[in-house]
């Protein structure tokens, strides 16, 4: 089920009637004219660890906004009528499915590649070649891409691999992330036929000694990623943070805020989407999960939690995909930096990093904030703004723009656009902890 979506079409219209003027210094003419975006494509939205195997199952996880459903063999055998009704139950809820090949790492289980034409049923959309593959086997990948993309020759079939997330060469080695990401586009993505997704995951909520904890390793990740996607014109994927694992010190998500922060903080690197991890709570011993593993139709806590954020980036995806990602930076908060003028956020260690927005003269913000610069076709900045403290610690944040040459700004807050007055150039925006907004200067 896609949220909120509507035909609409791109020209110039009178938004301001529709809109509350937001800010300080009064109204506007009714006549002023805003940029209005086609709604023709959206934020794929997945879940990995599909329901039981019926259909109010697979129509439960529509409701809930996703988009997509990755499909293995736990819940049903490769093979089987039951692993083939999975697909149609997918079909019959409006799900598009991504057939994975239960191969991953470095395939120690010998799985053999499964060369059935997957085509045949309408809900398939993916195939899910290989997840998080180490170095040494990308020659084995692109040998299975180069056969997939001759079964699936001319038919509207999108072959995917998601990056492993700690950027092995090896059981015993790891690379560098840049250089893990672009062997992985050159070695394999590049061999497959059409659309290309960059993708792999990170799980950056921590649970340390001292507490709560941001993971420092997951803007330079991201960024690297990015300048990958970037540099060959590839789409960006991300998983989200659903599960807890104490050994691994992910810790139990507590709000909707924390699922913001993570996409919010994702879309500052132009994701074109991402994917629940878990959507089924897992058999493994994890936390989390949308819906419960062994009852059918039961949601747990995070569902409700987890629509609530579908639905929000869903009303404006549109908008968001109508920019093209140009790079991030990002803005030490200046309650910190009071106390200390050297502070920099450890995590701001970007792969690149802008050095001043295109649109603005100056950018500040009261908490560490970080914003991620895109374009449209008409050469109109926007950005993402993303407060970047840890939503358990209920920081809020004003981040202050000074314009080139801007007076009003449309501002997509909790999805709904608002217009806010900009005087001299200059506007200030708060941001809840969690929250993200994309900001579109203009001059009107």
């Amino acid at each position: 089920m896609k949220f909120g979506k509507k035909s609409a079409f791109v020209l110039i219209v009178a938004g301001i009637t529709a809109l509350s003027m937001a800010g300080c210094g009064g109204g506007s003419s009714a006549d002023e004219k805003y940029p209005e975006y086609e709604d023709n494509q959206y934020m794929w939205i997945g879940g990995w660890d599909p329901p039981i195997n019926t259909e109010a199952d697979y129509k439960l996880a529509a409701e809930m906004g996703l988009t997509h459903m990755f499909i293995d063999g736990v819940m049903a055998k490769r093979g089987t009528p039951a692993f083939t009704e999975q697909l149609v139950n997918c079909e019959k809820a409006g799900l598009k499915a991504i057939v994975g090949m239960d191969t991953s790492l470095t395939n120690v289980e010998g799985v053999e590649l499964d060369e059935t034409d997957y085509s045949v049923y309408p809900a398939v959309d993916m195939i899910n070649v290989w997840d998080e593959p180490y170095e040494i086997v990308f020659d084995e990948v692109a040998e299975r891409v180069e056969r997939l993309n001759e079964i699936y020759a001319g038919k509207d079939i999108t072959l995917y691999i998601n990056g492993d997330m700690m950027h092995k060469i090896s059981n015993t080695q790891m690379d560098e992330t840049l250089s893990y990401a672009t062997k992985l586009y050159d070695e394999v993505l590049s061999k497959i036929n059409g659309r290309k997704i960059l993708s792999t995951d990170i799980y950056p909520l921590l649970q340390t000694s001292d507490g709560y904890a941001i993971g420092t390793q997951w803007l330079y990740d991201m960024s690297c990623y990015a300048d990958v996607a970037k540099a060959n014109d590839a789409e960006f994927h991300m998983f989200i943070q659903n599960y807890s694992d104490i050994n691994g010190r992910q810790r139990e998500i507590t709000s909707k805020a924390e699922f913001l922060f993570q996409v919010y903080t994702d879309m500052c690197f132009g994701i074109n989407g991402f994917s629940w991890f878990t959507y089924r709570k897992s058999f493994l011993n994890f936390g989390g999960g949308c819906v419960e593993n062994d009852v059918s139709c039961k949601p747990t806590k995070y569902y409700q939690m987890a629509k609530e954020v579908n639905e929000e980036i869903s009303k404006f995806d549109h908008v968001y995909l109508s920019f093209d990602w140009e790079g991030v930076m990002g803005v030490n908060g200046t309650v910190n930096t009071a106390d200390d003028p050297e502070y920099i956020n450890p995590s701001f260690n970007f792969n690149t990093e802008l050095e001043e927005l295109s649109c603005a003269k100056k950018v500040s913000a009261t908490q560490d904030t970080l914003i991620g610069q895109f374009k449209d076709k008409d050469g109109r900045a926007g950005l993402m703004v993303t407060n970047f403290t840890d939503p358990v610690d209920q920081q809020k944040s004003v981040v202050s723009f000074e314009f080139k040459n801007a007076n009003r700004a449309i501002v997509y807050r909790n999805g709904e656009r608002k217009i806010y007055e900009v005087k001299n150039n200059k506007v200030d925006l708060k941001l809840a902890a969690g929250e993200g907004i994309f900001v579109i200067p203009v001059k009107v």
